[in-house]
């Protein structure tokens, strides 16, 4: 009988802890996988291929934004990527901000394990790390953040829009060490102009871990659905040149066949 109450004392404690690690954990009602797709990024705020990201998973976020990430970690690189589509406006008050728990422990206040990387007024860059109760600022190591945005037209909104690159290079040497999945995360862009915020989880908190998005898994592999939309948004674009050119020819026949009718009535 000690035994079986042992036995069973000690399930109770694992569930427990098990319980406790998931409610200290980033959201699990969010969560992504990074892949490492096929394609090389290329930083510099546009979309340099057209499958530049289209091989790994993208994550809709609140109010009409998206943003994706690919994951080299033999590389020890860390790229993201965000696109807000209603956001054509240079302001000084705009803001990217991404938000990492390298060890997806969550907790109610940032700790040691967690890192805010900031892109303010689309030129100045800020680092901030955990310290128990809030962020400090830290100094990221040379080159071990490379950034680049644009106003751009992009395979997934044709009417330009803001979009924003980050690598996060180094990622266990550097000053932001972020190992492998699983990571909490919070992306966010900030619209100025009308004081629109999109953000993923939505409505997370920067300063709460525990409400970040989740990067629950890794796949050394491109994203499986990702091609499958490359060929959609090349088959659209085929379909544009087409009804392009038959709208234009059917234009100048119908041009033709007035200047004939005109020339037969004089």
């Amino acid at each position: 009988m000690k035994k079986i109450m042992s036995v069973a004392f000690s399930m109770l404690m694992l569930c427990s802890l098990l319980l406790l690690g998931i409610a200290e954990a980033g959201n699990p009602a969010y969560s992504m996988t990074a892949y490492t797709g096929s394609a090389f990024v290329q930083i510099d705020g546009v979309w340099s291929q057209p499958d530049e990201w289209l091989d790994v998973q993208p994550v809709n976020m609140s109010n009409n934004a998206n943003f994706t990430v690919k994951l080299r970690s033999f590389q020890l690189t860390m790229d993201f990527m965000i696109e807000v589509f209603g956001d054509n406006t240079d302001d000084a008050g705009d803001l990217w901000q991404i938000c990492l728990d390298s060890d997806n422990s969550g907790g109610a206040a940032p700790d040691n394990n967690d890192y805010m990387i900031e892109i303010q007024g689309h030129t100045d860059l800020l680092t901030y790390k955990g310290n128990g109760t809030g962020w400090v600022p830290i100094t990221p190591d040379f080159q071990e953040l490379t950034w680049a945005d644009s106003i751009t037209a992009t395979p997934w909104n044709a009417a330009p829009h803001w979009m924003f690159e980050l690598r996060e290079s180094d990622k266990e040497q550097g000053q932001i060490k972020v190992g492998d999945p699983p990571n909490g995360l919070r992306v966010l862009a900030y619209d100025a102009s009308t004081n629109t915020t999109s953000s993923w989880a939505p409505d997370s908190d920067a300063d709460v871990p525990s409400t970040w998005g989740v990067i629950a898994n890794y796949d050394p592999n491109a994203y499986p659905e990702g091609f499958s939309i490359l060929f959609v948004v090349l088959l659209s674009s085929v379909a544009v040149v087409v009804s392009f050119y038959f709208m234009r020819k059917k234009q100048k026949t119908a041009r033709y066949s007035s200047a004939k009718t005109a020339i037969n009535t004089l």
